[in-house]
């Protein structure tokens, strides 16, 4: 988002709801009270998404290039814990995202464990962990297939990228492109 406003909303993402001029990803956790809140995610909502193979910002099926948003510790898994997304709605959701564009440097103060008390489906920050904490780096990992698996370590489905299925991985905000398979070794810039 810029100063002049919301950024444009693409033709694919006009059916989804809007809250303060953004559009609401699927995957966006709803409130007892029926609002949504970004930055928390439906889990039921993203394990659908993941297993469908639908986008995460728009819910409907990907196609053959589609994109994921990882932070260096996904990387260095292999794993993505969201599903990825076309590349109109994640070049949208950059954008409109903060977090996800690097334009902030710390998680807000403010968590989410009021808004969510009593619903056991909430992923992102339900407690609050991350309140406060500095954000993470983010990467666009381009991608043509993946597999769900449990992640071993959050006992959640995610994505497992095999390095033949990463076309390519590059920062969102600042720093070098790197070359599929190999998160830290850096390669020439290519256009998408």
């Amino acid at each position: 988002m810029n100063d002049s406003g919301p950024p444009a909303i693409p033709v694919r993402l006009r059916h989804r709801p809007l809250l303060a001029g953004l559009v609401v990803p699927y995957i966006t956790a709803r409130t007892p009270q029926g609002g949504y809140r970004f930055g928390s995610v439906d889990a039921d909502r993203a394990a659908h998404a993941l297993h469908r193979r639908w986008c995460q910002t728009c819910g409907q099926p990907l196609t053959a290039r589609f994109v994921f948003a990882m932070r260096d510790r996904d990387l260095d898994r292999h794993t993505a814990p969201e599903a990825a997304m076309h590349p109109e709605c994640f070049g949208y959701s950059v954008a409109a995202c903060p977090m996800l564009a690097g334009r902030m440097d710390h998680y807000r103060t403010s968590g989410n464990a009021e808004l969510f008390a009593g619903i056991g489906s909430i992923l992102g920050d339900p407690t609050d962990r991350r309140a406060g904490q500095p954000a993470e780096p983010w990467h666009a990992v381009w991608a043509r297939d993946y597999t769900v698996i449990t992640d071993p370590v959050t006992n959640l489905p995610a994505a497992l990228l095999l390095p033949k299925q990463i076309l390519r991985v590059r920062p969102i905000a600042g720093g070098q492109p790197t070359q599929p398979g190999n998160p830290t070794q850096p390669q020439p810039s290519t256009k998408e």
